[in-house]
């Protein structure tokens, strides 16, 4: 037979194979199929002929046997599953997921020490190959036997002779076992291998440290791994962690420090560390941070930030403080100047002299110095166009406090023309309209505010609907609109820090318009100038009554609001805060404070938000 004849030959018999095989290898498809729907809905008794089928027309598929072993247990034939196991133990000799297999039927039928001591074989017989020891812990795992996961992963790191092997895998054992401490060592031991997943690491422990004997074991854990491993900054850097979600920011300053010395970083990890502290109000720590920053002198590159952070600092804290002094106000003026005679009043200063700017007019009432600050800013050739802009809107306010309510329309002006299609421009918008306000002319002050509802900042546009609203159903109240001009009057004098006239205009609304629809916003407005006089107390008796005496009325939420706050940033009552904001989500889901109340409900009951 010549060469060309062989070849056709051979052609003829792989087609004639691939025609037999075609159909075989369809119904094979079908019934696999057909076994897998049954076996996802519990049907095993149709599911089991197939399995066994498949299994006997291939055995060496270890889908089909587990799928074939799980329907024989399933439907307690409990002998054929063990000849089964037995025969496929002998095809596979080396495999002790087979001794598993074994000792899973043996647990079905209550023989619960032949099951222990086939676990205990399959242990036993491990390869020291990591595949190998994955694979026999994730059989266990199946089985939800989670003391031989464990004691799977510990024998694998004795045979592998690596100590920290396994240790991501015996961390989530030990959590599914509610052995926590020993999963907490087990993420120690992991973070150290992959310091890439330490954000992951950190988001378990923060489950855990919210139960205080957890909180303990961690850090007495860490404690222990710092002495033994002084090499290994990870430790510490996880304590500094755990010191600032509990607040701790004293005892996390010991040890950024203690790293700052060792790593000669020149403070850079003080310095963020006192940017946390800051945030979350805690104005002696981050102060004490910026100046051990400052201490390490001009040369240190991280010196001017913390000279412009500190000043920031303070300038915070006395804002949150309940019962500041002129002379701290004056203290704080010569800290201000201090840095600006040291750095210069330049573009990169310009952040501070608007600060400065505003404790002389809020704090200090020396609206002249004020301005003369803003005007520098606003003359400076190269400070930045957004930062002159703001200092246009805040001299804008300044000259309305100073009744000069000319200026402020200009400045304001400036700022819309320039910046006509930036929120910049829409927050002008909107100043220019509350001075409309003020002045009484409710009319253009409405077109204006109609059109900033579609603001593209929630805030200019929730504070343009609250007055839109407002002017609106005060408006159609009478043929005249008497009320309304005073009571924008009061507005404009509580603006203008002259809460005692305000308070007097108020009192004459009550006395001339009595029963008049401004009763809940007199009461409103009045917890806003006890607020501005820091007596907190009486603030919180007038937004208390609007919200219980009108609880149905559109300020109800507003005052549930800043009674919160209020309660959560000056009285120190965190639990009725907690509860405040509660009531806000529960009693007005719709409302524009409803996503900052859930934030803060969320944080004061200890949640992790990221």
């Amino acid at each position: 037979m010549n060469k060309i004849k062989k070849i056709q030959l051979l052609i003829v018999c792989l087609m004639s194979a691939i025609l037999v095989a075609t159909p075989v290898f369809a119904q094979q498809n079908q019934d696999l199929k057909l076994a897998q729907q049954f076996f996802q809905r519990g049907e095993y008794e149709k599911a089991n002929p197939l399995y066994k089928k498949l299994y006997e027309d291939n055995d060496k598929n270890n889908y089909y046997y587990r799928n074939y072993l799980k329907c024989l247990v399933a439907l307690k034939e409990y002998d054929t599953a063990l000849d089964l196991v037995k025969k496929q133990k002998k095809k596979m000799k080396k495999d002790p997921t087979l001794d598993v297999d074994l000792g899973y039927v043996y647990l079905q039928q209550e023989e619960a020490e032949k099951a222990k001591a086939e676990f205990n074989k399959a242990i036993g017989n491990m390869e020291p190959k990591v595949n190998s020891i994955r694979n026999l812990a994730n059989t266990f795992n199946q089985l939800e036997a989670q003391d031989y996961v464990i004691k799977c992963y510990q024998k694998g790191r004795e045979i592998t002779k690596d100590p920290t092997a396994f240790s991501y895998e015996l961390a989530i054992a030990y959590k599914k076992q509610g052995e926590y401490e020993e999963m907490i060592s087990s993420y120690l031991d992991y973070i150290v291998v992959q310091p890439q997943k330490e954000q992951i690491i950190k988001n378990e422990f923060a489950n855990i440290i919210k139960m205080e004997k957890y909180k303990d074991k961690l850090e007495s854990q860490l404690y222990r791994r710092i002495q033994k491993q002084p090499n290994e900054l990870i430790y510490p850097e996880l304590l500094v962690w755990l010191f600032t979600q509990q607040k701790d920011f004293e005892s996390a300053f010991i040890q950024v420090k203690a790293l700052d010395k060792r790593m000669n970083e020149d403070g850079f990890r003080v310095f963020e560390l006192a940017q946390s502290a800051l945030i979350e109000n805690q104005f002696e720590a981050a102060i004490g941070g910026y100046q051990y920053v400052i201490e390490k002198g001009p040369t240190n590159p991280m010196y001017p930030n913390a000279k412009l952070a500190l000043v920031g600092a303070k300038m915070k804290k006395l804002q949150y403080s309940n019962n500041y002094t002129e002379e701290d106000a004056r203290d704080l003026e010569q800290d201000f100047l201090g840095m600006l005679d040291e750095f210069g009043r330049n573009a990169n200063t310009t952040s501070t002299m608007r600060k400065l700017s505003h404790l002389y007019a809020f704090y200090l009432y020396d609206l002249d110095k004020a301005i003369v600050l803003l005007e520098e800013i606003i003359a400076m050739p190269n400070a930045s166009k957004q930062i002159k802009a703001n200092s246009k809107l805040d001299l804008g306010d300044y000259y309305i406090m100073k009744d000069d309510v000319w200026e402020a329309t200009l400045y304001y002006a400036q700022v819309d023309k320039e910046f006509k299609d930036d929120i910049l421009g829409e927050d002008a918008r909107f100043r220019n309209a509350k001075l409309s306000y003020y002045t009484g002319d409710f009319e253009w002050s409405q077109a204006q505010l109609n059109i900033l509802k579609a603001s593209t900042s929630e805030l200019i546009s929730n504070d343009a609907l609250e007055l839109s609203v407002f002017i609106l159903d005060n408006m159609g109240l009478d043929t005249t609109t008497t009320a309304l001009q005073k009571f924008a009057n009061a507005d404009l004098l509580i603006f203008q820090n002259k809460v005692d006239e305000a308070y007097g205009v108020l009192d004459q609304i009550e006395s001339e318009f009595p029963g008049h629809a401004l009763v809940d916003d007199i009461l409103y407005r009045r917890g806003q100038i006890e607020y501005k006089r820091r007596n907190y107390e009486k603030a919180a008796e007038y937004w208390e009554k609007v919200f219980s005496d009108f609880a149905t009325d559109i300020l109800a939420d507003n005052a549930l609001f800043y009674l919160a706050d209020l309660y959560e940033n000056h009285l120190d009552q965190k639990g009725k805060a907690k509860q405040y904001y509660q009531s806000i989500m529960v009693d007005f889901p719709s409302s524009l404070f409803t996503v900052e109340a859930r934030k803060r409900f969320r944080k004061l009951r200890g949640d992790q938000i990221n």
